[in-house]
């Protein structure tokens, strides 16, 4: 630290030493901290080095006061990752992995050793454009990457660890594919032809959420003790992502959702059936891992969900399909039959009226109910007996 006469004043100056790139010599060099009489005692100003993380910039990182995005991204890994910008609270273990996974997989092996400031928007539009025409990843994936790249230089302005302009504000790529790839919606005919062709566990997962719309996670890590028999409802408490118990997706979704009667005689019929059946027991155990945690999510749609709506003639094989499809479908239905979208967003359980609809319109929990009640009329399932479900 040293402090130099300036004009009418005294300035403190925090040094350290740097190759010069003319000869290679090693040489002090200053960056000013401020007036003295600013600043105060030696103390203040050793503060205000950490403030600006000038060691960081100037001494632990290799390129000498250019900081590469590599750098900044293991200090948004170590510093940022784990927050919500918007509100400070922890990330979810799934949202740190999946932007883990970004930055691991695609971001970190083209752009870790460049200088920060020195990337521009064009190139990483043109390697966005190769992530998604020579790897194959679809936009809405190649969207995501381009997020979590922006994240880091938003996460480096934040804590001033760079002065660079944030270069993905100007990258434009689209948001979807030109095709259509949103979800298939099924008709209640076409719900029925795939439930008809599945086992009891896989049935009754997919009466469940056809008839509540509840998300797989939230489906699959459902215990006994959440099913309400008495109260004619469901508590979503918690949800099964990447092999964890883990929070439900948002605040609203912690809710409860409707149970009809048909839809109970199933949840009923099946707790007389499986091994788990205990309180504390999932409702979709794993046999091969016996009962300790939930079924996945993924394997159940890929051995069973998607070949039945494929022997069913309702989608192809190369066609995106799976358990989110159900949630679309019963919102649409809802919409189209009793117009009335407030119900299809408490259904949903939508954390913002707009997604669905009408931020003023209200429903109550016995519209829900007969709601569902009308759409499982419409799906023509039976009553769950030995003779009718095996």
């Amino acid at each position: 630290m040293k402090r130099v006469q300036q004009a009418s004043d005294v300035s403190d100056f925090w040094c350290y030493q740097a190759t010069r790139p003319s000869d290679g010599h090693r040489v002090e060099q200053p960056v000013r901290l401020g007036l003295v009489s600013a600043i105060g005692s030696d103390m203040a100003a050793w503060r205000e080095v950490g403030r600006l993380n000038l060691i960081e910039k100037h001494i632990l990182n290799p390129t000498q006061g250019q900081p590469t995005f590599g750098w900044l991204a293991n200090h948004y890994i170590r510093d940022g990752l784990p927050f919500n910008k918007r509100n400070g609270k922890r990330k979810s273990k799934g949202t740190v992995y999946n932007y883990q996974h970004s930055l691991d997989e695609f971001i970190l092996p083209r752009w870790e050793n460049e200088v920060a400031a020195r990337i521009k928007p064009l190139a990483v539009r043109n390697w966005l454009y190769s992530v998604h025409d020579e790897q194959d990843y679809d936009w809405q994936t190649v969207s995501k990457i381009k997020m979590v790249m922006g994240q880091v230089f938003g996460h480096a302005d934040m804590y001033d660890l760079e002065s660079c302009l944030n270069p993905i504000q100007k990258v434009m790529i689209p948001g979807s594919e030109d095709t259509d790839r949103e979800a298939r919606v099924l008709q209640p005919e076409e719900t029925l032809e795939i439930v008809s062709r599945l086992d009891i566990s896989e049935k009754v997962l997919v009466v469940l959420i056809a008839a509540t719309a509840v998300r797989i996670s939230e489906a699959l890590a459902l215990q006994w003790l959440h099913i309400d028999f008495k109260a004619n409802c469901i508590h979503i408490e918690q949800a099964f992502r990447l092999a964890e118990i883990t929070t439900t997706k948002t605040k609203s979704s912690k809710a409860d959702v409707p149970m009809c009667g048909l839809l109970a005689d199933y949840l009923h019929y099946w707790r007389s059936q499986t091994p788990y059946h205990r309180d504390m027991d999932y409702v979709f155990a794993s046999d091969k891992l016996k009962g300790s945690k939930p079924r996945c999510g993924q394997m159940v749609n890929r051995d069973y969900l998607k070949p039945a709506a494929v022997a069913a003639g309702i989608i192809k094989q190369e066609e995106r399909f799976g358990f989110h499809s159900l949630r679309h479908s019963l919102s649409t239905w809802v919409n189209r039959n009793l117009k009335d979208v407030k119900i299809a967003q408490t259904l949903l359980r939508h954390s913002k009226p707009d997604i669905t609809a009408g931020t003023y319109i209200h429903s109550v929990p016995e519209q829900n109910l007969k709601a569902q009640e009308q759409y499982m009329d419409a799906l023509a399932f039976q009553k769950p007996v030995s003779e009718a479900v095996q």
